[in-house]
């Protein structure tokens, strides 16, 4: 088994397309890492204007005539409110604190009024500033834009890429044995279909780590072209006290899991299809459009419970992990995600074996 691994993995990494790919994610990386600087530029212009309230700290809320405060969210659902009146104001790390538990109380006491949702988030909130307010530190100005930290954590926005060239390598590993009519030859040595099927989808699953291991590593040298921010205090209210290093770890598994789904799904594919080019179209499309139809599920869901358990609805598992206002259809919580995604693994790559266990050679 160890003999067919190193064999595949040096027919994989003789070709040049599997070193290319590595190159066109680090160059991408320092795209986004540009793109983002620039942006950044833009929203300082944005901070400079004169009506805009200098930076104290703590959260921006809106002052009423009265003296008291009222944060963005109680603003916006007024009623007939004067705006005239109202002056939007940025408070300090303790006028937040005190802001933010009076909101928390209000909320819990009109649950008709106030959902869960909003009660987690202002929890969040209070969560991340208390942590500054322990450590003697001030959270980071909103006109800094995106900041190193911010960059990192979020792998520059294109944590997709690593799962794409995976995918890519995933549905010719097996359909370029077929197309190339070295299939025969293959099943000759002394190994069973088995060890064979399982090589190929070892070294896939490294070849991904590896592709994600790049992308880390790029995100995190591109970041310092941006705001520097430390990675080891919170990184955004909305996050609560989770740094910049423990979102950049859950998304780095998160991602992964879900690259080892699309592996899984694009080497079924690829045994199954015997054109290689039919094979990788294949495997992007189900990458592609898996992410379209789990934004269509959760409507459908409301009224049918048990849809929430279909594997299109478990593809948003990197936005439960960034956003948390990000609520998966039939409500399913990570370690629920998590779990679902792991059974489908399973039964595909189950599947998968047995195709190609029982698959005539001779007719390709």
């Amino acid at each position: 088994m160890g003999v067919l691994i190193k064999n595949e993995w040096l027919k994989l990494f003789g070709k040049k397309a599997s070193w290319i790919m590595q190159i066109i994610l680090a160059v991408a990386m320092f795209a986004m890492a540009f793109m983002m600087l620039k942006s950044n530029e833009s929203m300082q212009v944005y901070y400079q204007r004169e009506d805009q309230p200098e930076f104290k700290g703590g959260m921006t809320a809106y002052q009423v005539a009265d003296g008291t405060f009222m944060s963005q969210e109680q603003f916006w659902s007024m009623e007939d409110a004067d705006y005239e009146e109202v002056k939007e104001v940025s408070l300090t790390i303790d006028e937040s604190i005190t802001l933010l538990k009076s909101n928390i109380e209000t909320y819990k006491s009109q649950p008709k009024k106030y959902d869960k949702q909003t009660i987690k988030l202002a929890e969040k909130e209070l969560a991340f500033y208390q942590a500054y307010q322990d450590k003697g530190e001030t959270p980071q100005d909103p006109a800094d834009g995106t900041t190193s930290a911010g960059f990192f954590s979020s792998y520059g926005q294109i944590y997709v890429l690593p799962t794409l060239f995976a995918v890519i390598i995933a549905s010719m590993i097996i359909a370029s044995e077929f197309s190339g009519g070295t299939i025969k030859l293959l099943l000759t040595r002394p190994y069973s279909r088995m060890q064979i099927l399982w090589s190929k989808y070892i070294v896939t699953i490294i070849y991904g780590l590896i592709t994600s291991v790049v992308m880390a590593i790029s995100a995190f040298v591109f970041s310092f072209i941006l705001p520097s921010q430390s990675l080891t205090v919170p990184l955004s209210s909305a996050t609560g006290t989770k740094t910049a290093l423990t979102l950049a770890y859950q998304l780095f598994a998160s991602n992964f899991l879900l690259m080892l789904l699309y592996i899984t799904i694009a080497f079924f594919f690829s045994a199954v299809i015997r054109s290689q080019a039919l094979a990788v179209g294949v495997g992007m499309g189900v990458l592609f459009s898996g992410s379209i139809l789990g934004q269509i599920l959760p409507s459908i869901i409301e009224k049918y419970d048990w849809l929430k358990w279909l594997i299109f609805n478990l593809l948003g598992l990197n936005n439960q992990v960034l956003d948390v206002n990000y609520l998966a259809g039939g409500n399913l919580s990570i370690p629920a995600t998590v779990l679902g995604i792991i059974v489908y693994i399973i039964l595909i790559q189950t599947t998968t074996l047995l195709i190609f266990n029982k698959r005539d050679v001779a007719l390709s």
